[in-house]
């Protein structure tokens, strides 16, 4: 499994790789990300195993950032993605 050390020597990692990782170290389930964001806990397993990725408004970003303790810039493809 990742670890958030393997996070900060900067490998590279897919979202779905990302955001399971991030979840895991809050110690939240796929059903409290779903509950935050109104989304279904279906919609969350789909994003953790690659299958889609978030189409959220400004205000779930907000929210996805502030559960996960991070920045729209953490975020694998985001706007740095090309850096």
């Amino acid at each position: 499994m990742l670890t958030s050390l393997e996070l900060d020597n900067g490998l590279e990692l897919s979202f779905s790789q990302w955001f399971l990782l991030k979840r895991r170290e809050r110690d939240l389930t796929q059903d409290d990300i779903a509950a935050a964001l109104g989304v279904s806990g279906q919609t969350v397993s789909n994003w953790e195993r690659g299958r889609s990725i978030p189409t959220l408004t400004i205000n779930q970003m907000k929210a996805l950032c502030k559960i996960l303790d991070c920045t729209l810039d953490d975020i694998p493809g985001g706007s740095n993605a090309s850096n």
